[in-house]
């Protein structure tokens, strides 16, 4: 099921905010996208893209709204029927940016696949916007992230808050350290994009410190070994290190504000009812995410 030709050519100029993008998605060319929309304009009588800068008018956010809720819900609808149809080969698509999707929903994935052996997961991790893209683009029916740009046709439901802390090595705990101690030493972080480091590093700056040496490294279990190792102190979610804060491998800084938190959140398709099975997976996540302390 898909909108007539025009609304489609519409939809993935919005999506992608140009015609060579919108061409690309489409597989078509350029000038048949243009065509499209300026077919599209002609039929309503109004100027849905400024063509100069490429910005949607008023009449293009307002259908933009529409358009984008409408192609969701068919396509989500087709997917219901499909597991309506043949409930035999259930399967369930999630994505989740990197700290959910590394420290909070294996364990859930885990015990979901667990009571329900015959349900095909696909479950993926990237950044944000890529869980984003995939919710939007129909190719995962739940996400979980936590930085999120509104869309008008997802629907975001908070499910967990998350606590950015400053660990160290055990030889820090309960030492005092003096501002100059802290901007002293080697700040690891992850590379250029997290939004746990972007995150961290605007609390970091409030609070007036500014670290003189930095390291990046590519994962979370390379920082927190980096820091077990005693070669630097790094910003990371709370998430990440309960284990080794709770055998003592690694301890928290009073550094940052006692409330520097986030939200996690889940993010699928507005208004679209989900399937069953992705309804017994929420159930679960819900569960275990209100029995975390």
């Amino acid at each position: 099921m898909e909108l007539e030709a025009r609304l489609r050519a519409f939809a993935a100029f919005v999506r992608r905010r140009s015609f060579v993008g919108a061409a690309d998605e489409l597989r078509i060319s350029q000038p048949a996208v243009s065509q499209h929309i300026a077919d599209l304009e002609a039929g309503l009588g109004v100027k849905l893209i400024a063509r100069r800068s490429g910005a949607l008018t008023v009449a293009g956010d307002l259908l933009a709204n529409h358009v984008l809720r409408a192609e969701a819900l068919l396509a989500h609808g087709a997917y219901s029927i499909r597991a309506l149809r043949e409930p035999e080969a259930s399967s369930l698509s999630i994505r989740a940016s990197g700290t959910p999707g590394t420290y909070v929903l294996p364990e859930v994935i885990a015990r979901f696949q667990q009571a329900n052996p015959g349900v095909l997961i696909d479950f993926a991790i990237g950044t944000a916007a890529e869980v984003v893209h995939s919710i939007r683009s129909h190719s995962a029916e739940i996400g979980v992230v936590g930085a999120f740009t509104a869309a008008p046709e997802i629907e975001v439901e908070p499910l967990i808050e998350d606590d950015i802390v400053i660990i160290g090595p055990p030889r820090l705990k309960r030492k005092r350290l003096t501002r100059d101690d802290i901007e002293d030493l080697t700040w690891i972080s992850r590379e250029q994009g997290s939004g746990t480091s972007a995150l961290a590093d605007t609390l970091v700056g409030e609070v007036g410190i500014t670290p003189k040496t930095r390291l990046a490294l590519p994962s979370w279990e390379a920082i927190k070994l980096a820091v077990r190792r005693g070669f630097g102190i790094a910003a990371v979610s709370r998430l990440a290190v309960e284990e080794e804060l709770a055998n003592g491998s690694l301890t928290v800084l009073p550094i940052l504000p006692s409330k520097a938190r986030r939200l996690f959140s889940i993010i699928r398709i507005r208004e679209a009812k989900l399937t069953p099975t992705a309804e017994r997976f929420l159930a679960l996540l819900r569960d275990h995410c209100a029995r975390s302390p």
